[in-house]
């Protein structure tokens, strides 16, 4: 019988271990050919991003602390310094504020006579507008702007200014005419921004890698930014400008991951700086859909509108709407194709469980058909003598005993390999003894058979074996067993076993207990003494017990 409850234990753990590699299977559809690294800075973004509004707290602090100085301060000078850094706060965060304090500002220059910063705050009302993608609102601030009067400073700030605005236009404009025009003067402003620029300065350094970049010149360029990226802390603005153009290098080297670690650099830098007028992260929707991680392209494209809409960035909006039906479709396939494998799956189940139920029916009818040869074998040695109706008798304890076991679920098959191996113990011991009675039989030795009627010994030794099997199965069953006991007595009422030992009679009664045999007359017959002796340890039991009243409940719930 044990081999039949080992084979459908097997059955039973094949059908699941293969029911388990289908449902990991179809959950597993993502590549893992990135690196550690990659998946790392993937999860630090996903980290960032949750984390957003809390740096978006500390900018509208800041924010509100300008604003009240600004409202309190009296000197214009200090108020046009004010007014800078609530355009510096602005100018990546909500555009429209970034315009509404430039033009103030510019008021406030013009009330102090000061044409410099006039025409200074009309130029950063342009990078502001080119920004948000106000591309004719951008050309025509920066044509009212004599280019003639502008110092070498403002200068430089006029030919960035173009530069970005026609670097804009490349990006919105579809490839074509238009394009190309916008991209040739870019390159021409471009040209002009470092004939009037220091070398030295951040404008020129991050004007000058990308001509360089599309040359080739990759070594040169890598070096010069990897030294100006220490300077700057991640949240910075120039941070994040720096690492955005390693991602474009590595981009064109054809060098991906770096590509994508780069870019992750500048999307958690652009997160913690609550910088909303970005394009990294939408890179890095793009990069991480062609990986095949949908959800997290998805997830980051809708962060990537969110930032658009907040920052009010037509241009952003509707780069990130070029993506977004490809990414939209890609998830529905998906999720059509996940539906269909669950739908497969569910009726791959539904047969595994079909065939385990009938396996359990077969083992149980071979279980069954065990137990009642068992119950003929027993039946054909009632003519044996005295010695044979007490062996009977212990037999049919242990079938009640058994009956009790078989109630609970989870031990079935452990009661039933105890009755068997007992049963066959027993069988072997009566034919032994037959044997031994039917040769004094033969010789004549009716004395010898009385003699051997009249001694115990055989009746002793089953009784050991039995309870050496029942202390064995209990044991087996519930491991724990003595020290959950235990736990349910007072300190000074712990049972303690001695050498050699596995149970006692005071843990065999709470045993019997446990599988389901209350009744202190049954107890008796099966530990082959007194009720009034049952009744004794029962209620000396209760008496060390923690819970008296409810000790018994407990013991059935070990």
């Amino acid at each position: 019988m044990k081999r039949l409850v080992r084979s459908a234990i097997i059955i039973t753990l094949s059908v699941f271990a293969i029911l388990l590699a289908g449902v990991f299977g179809s959950g597993c559809s993502r590549g893992s050919d990135q690196s550690k690294g990659l998946d790392e800075l993937y999860r630090q973004v996903d980290m960032e991003i949750e984390k957003s509004k809390v740096y978006m707290a500390d900018k509208e602090r800041r924010i509100d602390g300008l604003r009240k100085r600004l409202g309190a301060e009296k000197d214009t000078e200090r108020r046009l310094r004010i007014y800078d850094n609530l355009i510096a706060e602005y100018e990546s965060y909500i555009s429209d504020s970034a315009l509404y304090y430039a033009s103030e500002a510019q008021k406030l220059a013009e009330q102090m006579g000061n044409v410099r910063e006039e025409r200074r705050l009309q130029i950063k009302k342009a990078d502001v507008a080119s920004h948000a993608g106000l591309f004719t609102e951008a050309h025509e601030m920066l044509g009212a702007v004599p280019r003639t009067s502008l110092d070498s400073l403002l200068l430089a700030n006029y030919y960035a200014t173009y530069s970005s605005l026609y670097q804009y236009e490349c990006e919105y404009l579809p490839e074509g005419e238009y394009s190309a025009r916008s991209s040739q003067l870019r390159n021409i402003y471009i040209d002009s921004l470092m004939s009037v620029s220091d070398p030295e300065s951040f404008e020129y350094l991050s004007n000058w890698a990308a001509p360089e970049i599309t040359k080739g010149n990759y070594g040169e360029v890598k070096k010069r930014l990897e030294e100006n990226l220490l300077k700057y802390e991640p949240g910075t603005r120039q941070y994040s400008i720096l690492a955005s153009i390693m991602a474009f290098m590595y981009q064109q080297m054809g060098n991906e991951d770096e590509q994508k670690r780069y870019l992750s650099m500048t999307v958690i830098s652009d997160i913690q700086g609550a910088v909303k007028e970005n394009m990294a992260i939408r890179e890095l929707a793009t990069q991480v859909f062609e990986d095949g991680d949908i959800d997290r392209a998805n997830h980051y494209l809708k962060v990537s509108f969110d930032d658009a809409n907040f920052f009010a960035a037509r241009m952003r909006n509707a780069q990130s709407s070029r993506m977004l039906p490809v990414i939209d479709k890609a998830y529905d396939t998906r999720q059509k194709e996940q539906q269909t494998r669950q739908r497969i799956m569910l009726y791959i189940i539904s047969g595994l469980l079909l065939v385990v139920i009938i396996g359990v029916v077969f083992i149980l009818k071979q279980v069954k058909r065990v137990q009642e040869a068992n119950r003929r074998v027993n039946k054909s040695n009632e003519e044996l003598s005295a010695m044979s109706e007490k062996l009977r008798e212990m037999n049919g304890t242990l079938e009640e005993t058994n009956e009790a076991l078989k109630k609970s679920n989870h031990t079935t098959e452990e009661y039933a390999g105890l009755f068997m191996e007992f049963c066959s113990l027993n069988i072997s011991s009566l034919q032994k003894y037959h044997l031994a009675l039917r040769n004094l039989a033969v010789q004549g030795n009716v004395k010898g058979i009385l003699k051997k009627l009249d001694s115990g010994d055989v009746t002793a030794d089953a009784l050991k074996v039995f309870y050496s099997k029942f202390d064995e199965a209990i044991l087996n069953i519930y491991s724990s067993f003595v020290e959950k006991v235990n736990a349910l007595l007072l300190p000074d009422g712990q049972i303690v076993l001695k050498s050699g030992e596995r149970l006692n009679t005071e843990l065999r009664v709470l045993a019997l207990i446990r599988i389901g045999i209350t009744d202190s007359e049954k107890i008796s017959q099966f530990l082959r003494c007194s009720i009034s002796t049952i009744y004794t340890y029962r209620s000396k039991l209760k008496r060390r017990a923690l819970n008296p009243e409810g000790f018994e409940n407990e013991v059935m719930e070990i």
